[in-house]
């Protein structure tokens, strides 16, 4: 699990550590199995990092950070963040549309709309609705579920 202890924010230019705006905003986000894994791995890659930056390392405790610990600038994560999505093939979106995205995939995966609050850090239920997309998958069932509801009517008659 990862912990939400803080915030990162560009202010004016200048990076600016603060706090959650809500106290739902300090939580632990839960991690499968794969995810955990992966990010031990980047972690032991951060400490060899670490190693080789010597004295000069800024510990910031930041799960992703320059080699030298120094958090890299917002402009550069969503540029980054870019050009990793379209090289996967998916659809690029705005860095911070990537929680309203995990959002709408628990949902689409069956997971309860309290845990789905809680791991968004949303105060209450309405903001984590508000923020959830309709994925593609979801108008699909919606369609072949009127097809079977139509098809099973014409059925009958």
């Amino acid at each position: 699990m990862l912990t939400i202890e803080g915030t990162l924010l560009q202010n004016g230019g200048r990076l600016v550590a603060g706090t959650p705006k809500t106290k739902s905003g300090n939580r632990r986000i839960y991690l499968g199995p794969e995810t955990a894994e992966l990010l031990r791995e980047h972690r032991r890659v951060q400490l060899r990092a670490r190693m080789r930056a010597g004295e000069a390392w800024q510990d910031d405790d930041l799960i992703f950070c320059r080699d030298d610990g120094r958090p890299w600038n917002p402009d550069y994560v969503s540029r980054r963040f870019r050009r990793l999505a379209a090289q996967a093939g998916v659809p690029v979106i705005k860095l911070h549309e990537a929680r309203h995205s995990a959002i709408s995939l628990m949902r689409d995966a069956g997971v309860d709309p309290d845990i789905r609050r809680r791991e968004a850090g949303h105060a209450d239920q309405a903001i984590s609705d508000r923020y959830t997309h309709i994925m593609n998958e979801a108008h699909l069932e919606g369609a072949r579920a009127v097809e079977a509801l139509v098809s099973a009517a014409g059925s009958t008659s």
